[in-house]
């Protein structure tokens, strides 16, 4: 397929994806979303927490948040607030039980063995949606180390011989130190100095490669590493990066599409590191309508949405199994996709033709 004919086609799923949101929602409870289109277990009001965050995210880089639709959203997720600040779906942390500890005694690592992580990582995204939706959280959320030595004591306490998993938790660190600043009648709040002291710790972990990480891992965890640290630069407003061509050699040397995850992550490293660059642009070309071309395989025509694995839905949700994993999309793996597609249209500049916004994230 040629490249207009590629970009004719993402003109095709921004078109579709309205219908598919239309049919993800709950016909029961305001702004409640489906996970995959008919292969939901718990199908109750019990969960849902992180469907309606995507569907958030969809509309907001869709430009199309609808002022009613966008409160009842915000409500939902706010009905899932914690006295101490955390916004998290309790049926997931249930469910999720077993699998979280199985999953620590094979790796070693003890940190989600009760699932804060899972509860810091749902509350960091309901915070981007609700800051998407232009609300604020009912509850400032303070449970991220507030010192020098704290936050010392937390970078290192991650497992970083897995920084996907160990990048994640350091970037809602400074998710939530620049998130604190200024809500929540804090307006003397200024966690700068914490924020380059985490940075300057992170780079304990940086490689000649330009990736984060402790013994050498799969190229596939360095660039998914790569990703989330990109994601707390991102988050504090920082775009001063060095080793920009090594992270971009590591990224197109990649070759991964086992799911949406995996499909997105390197495109969000080679954005992030082409913002002051101009290395191997006709490959970095290349390669984003190639990712189309994979992009396509995850996509289904008759429902207008994409699946997190390849022909099939994702079943598995933070440990927890919450769908049948049917051939049918899901909104995980739709959120993921069309932030790649925002992402390719920048990098191949042909952003204005699709009127598409970044999502905050």
């Amino acid at each position: 397929m040629n490249e207009n004919r590629l970009l004719q086609w993402v003109e095709t799923v921004i078109n579709g994806l309205p219908k598919f949101l239309e049919n993800m929602k709950d016909r029961n409870i305001p702004g409640r979303y489906k996970y995959s289109l008919t292969g939901d277990i718990e199908s109750n009001s019990k969960w849902g927490l992180g469907n309606t965050v995507y569907a958030v995210k969809i509309y907001y880089m869709l430009n199309q948040l609808n002022l009613l639709e966008g409160k009842e959203m915000a409500t939902y997720i706010k009905s899932f607030g914690c006295n101490n600040g955390e916004i998290y779906d309790p049926l997931v942390q249930k469910i999720s039980r077993i699998n979280r500890f199985y999953g620590a005694l094979r790796s070693r690592d003890w940190n989600n063995i009760t699932g804060k992580q899972t509860r810091r990582a749902e509350t960091r995204q309901s915070f981007a949606a609700l800051k998407a939706l232009g609300e604020n959280p009912d509850r400032p959320y303070l449970k991220i180390p507030l010192s020098k030595k704290k936050i010392k004591k937390y970078i290192h306490s991650l497992d970083w011989n897995h920084p996907w998993g160990a990048g994640s938790h350091f970037s809602h660190l400074i998710f939530f130190l620049k998130n604190n600043e200024g809500n929540f009648n804090n307006d003397k709040i200024n966690n700068s100095n914490l924020i380059d002291f985490a940075f300057q710790e992170l780079e304990k972990y940086r490689h000649s490669d330009g990736a984060w990480y402790n013994k050498i891992p799969s190229n596939a965890q360095r660039i998914n590493g790569a990703m989330k640290i990109v994601t707390a630069l991102m988050a504090a407003g920082i775009y001063d990066l060095s080793k920009r061509k090594e992270l971009i050699d590591l990224s197109l040397a990649l070759v991964s599409d086992p799911d949406a995850c995996n499909n997105f992550n390197l495109i969000l490293v080679l954005y992030f590191c082409l913002m002051d660059s101009n290395e191997r642009q006709k490959e970095i070309k290349d390669f984003c309508f190639k990712r189309l071309k994979i992009y396509r395989e995850f996509y289904f025509d008759n429902s207008g949405g994409f699946s997190f694995l390849k022909n099939n839905a994702n079943s598995i949700y933070y440990n927890a199994k919450i769908s049948n994993g049917l051939k049918e999309p899901d909104i995980h793996g739709t959120h993921l996709f069309l932030w790649g597609i925002v992402i390719i249209t920048r990098i191949l500049k042909v952003e204005e033709s699709f009127e598409l916004s970044l999502p905050i994230t």
